[in-house]
């Protein structure tokens, strides 16, 4: 009986934590989705932009033309698409096109944008980025782009509607990626964290 009891206790404190955890990490990502879905007035060497949706490609093209920054790179470009097949997604890319814009087909999720970006902007010797991606998935690349490039200025540039609007004029897929992104913060947030613990006790 006593035995029972004790594993009931863990379990208990166990559930108890992951129940902390969760709350913690929601209401930061809540903080942070506060304090990153809204535009900025930028100067920066270069953009990356994560792919996921037209209006992240025709907001980047603005950076371009207010001058806001020179070169693009998008991120995450799948199977063999090309800058044509982007061009025909967003129109407003096509003066840029043989000047201004590399496309990066390695990276399969967020954490590999920034792998991908971090790559290509120490080839460069860029000291600042903006990060242009849809305003609900900017705390975890925020994070992710943070934890990889910690001595780069990132600057969060949020593409296509608001939040808000996003939530009242959105289709079922978006609100369904949008519920889905604080569980998809807290892991990252978890991962992160637990690797710069290990990396400073090992320094």
């Amino acid at each position: 009986m006593t035995f029972m009891k004790n594993i009931v206790r863990i379990l208990k404190a166990f559930v108890f934590c992951f129940v902390l955890i969760f709350i913690i990490g929601v209401a930061n990502y809540i903080f942070a989705l506060a304090r990153f879905d809204q535009t900025h007035n930028i100067s920066v060497d270069a953009a990356i932009v994560l792919t996921g949706g037209p209006d992240r490609l025709s907001d980047a093209a603005q950076l371009l033309s207010s001058g806001a920054t020179k070169h693009l790179l998008i991120s995450g470009v799948g199977g063999r698409a090309d800058l044509d097949d982007l061009v025909r997604v967003a129109p407003t890319l096509a003066p840029y096109a043989t000047c201004c814009i590399d496309l990066g087909h390695q990276a399969l999720n967020t954490r590999g944008n920034a792998e991908e970006a971090a790559a290509w902007a120490r080839d460069r010797g860029y000291k600042s980025l903006a990060i242009v991606t849809a305003g609900f998935h900017l705390p975890r690349a925020m994070l992710e782009f943070r934890a990889i490039l910690p001595a780069m200025d990132l600057y969060p540039y949020r593409a296509g509607l608001s939040l808000r609007q996003q939530v009242l004029n959105g289709s079922f897929g978006n609100l369904y990626a949008m519920s889905l992104e604080p569980v998809k913060y807290l892991a990252a947030l978890l991962r992160v964290s637990v690797r710069d613990l290990f990396v400073n006790k090992i320094s």
